[in-house]
């Protein structure tokens, strides 16, 4: 390997670290935003996990978990990018898109918040089980 190729290599995984930590930066300010106290743990082969409080608000729980993968989505979509270093922080930023299939942590805690939501809303608004009968005419 040539020193060049040393360099790109490590350029790239610089670049891939720092995507993953801003993802999980995003995640933390959202969780202080809400006063969630956030706290950094690291997972699967080092792999920088935020964990926070639950206080069961599924509006807060879907921003606090949705706030990365479309901020960076959105960053990736305005980067225009040709070649190089910046196609690959391109790429990094809309594979974020990901992060909203329920395979992954943030996309289960969005799908879960989600549901509950609707849940709420239908059972909020008419519950048909508990409405009095109307009553017999005569």
């Amino acid at each position: 390997m040539t020193t060049e190729t040393v360099v790109i290599l490590f350029s790239y995984v610089f670049i891939v670290i720092s995507i993953v930590i801003l993802h999980e930066a995003i995640h933390w300010m959202f969780a202080l935003l809400f006063r969630r106290v956030p706290t950094l743990k690291f997972e699967h082969f080092f792999t920088p996990v935020i964990t926070y409080k639950n206080n069961q608000s599924d509006i807060q729980n879907l921003i606090i978990s949705a706030s990365a993968p479309l901020g960076l989505f959105t960053v990736g979509l305005l980067i225009e990018a040709d070649s190089g270093i910046l196609v690959l922080i391109k790429i990094m930023c809309l594979a974020n898109i990901f992060n909203f299939l329920p395979l992954t942590a943030d996309g289960q805690v969005i799908l879960l918040s989600l549901l509950n939501m609707l849940k709420k809303r239908r059972t909020g608004r008419t519950d048909h089980s508990k409405m009095p009968l109307p009553k017999k005419r005569n």
